[in-house]
């Protein structure tokens, strides 16, 4: 993320298109956590069918949220792409240091 500034011709661009990306993320995160504890509390063909329609759900609003940026040209693509990609590193440090934490 960090280098990027560096050839990123407009760094405010790549700066914004970084965090539209982390806070389609974080939205991502916090709608499947909601979801998943709505669904254990459902019967399995129901649960199955909201479980579906919310992935749907987040994929669109994300989808939506990052043509909308890269298209009104308030975010650079390739931060919102970065953004979008940063959970998943995010996930194994936190369960690295999370596990360190425990012993």
């Amino acid at each position: 993320m960090v280098i990027g500034v560096f050839f990123a011709s407009d760094k405010i661009a790549w700066l914004l298109g970084v965090a539209i990306g982390v806070v389609i993320c974080l939205f991502r995160v916090i709608s499947m956590t909601k979801s998943l504890e709505k669904v254990v509390d459902m019967s399995p063909d129901n649960a199955n069918n909201y479980a579906k329609a919310m992935y749907m759900f987040r994929y669109v609003v994300s989808l939506a949220i990052a043509i909308g940026a890269c298209y009104l040209r308030v975010a650079n693509p390739i931060g919102v792409i970065v953004g979008l990609l940063l959970l998943q590193p995010a996930t194994y440090i936190y369960n690295f240091i999370d596990a360190r934490i425990k012993q």
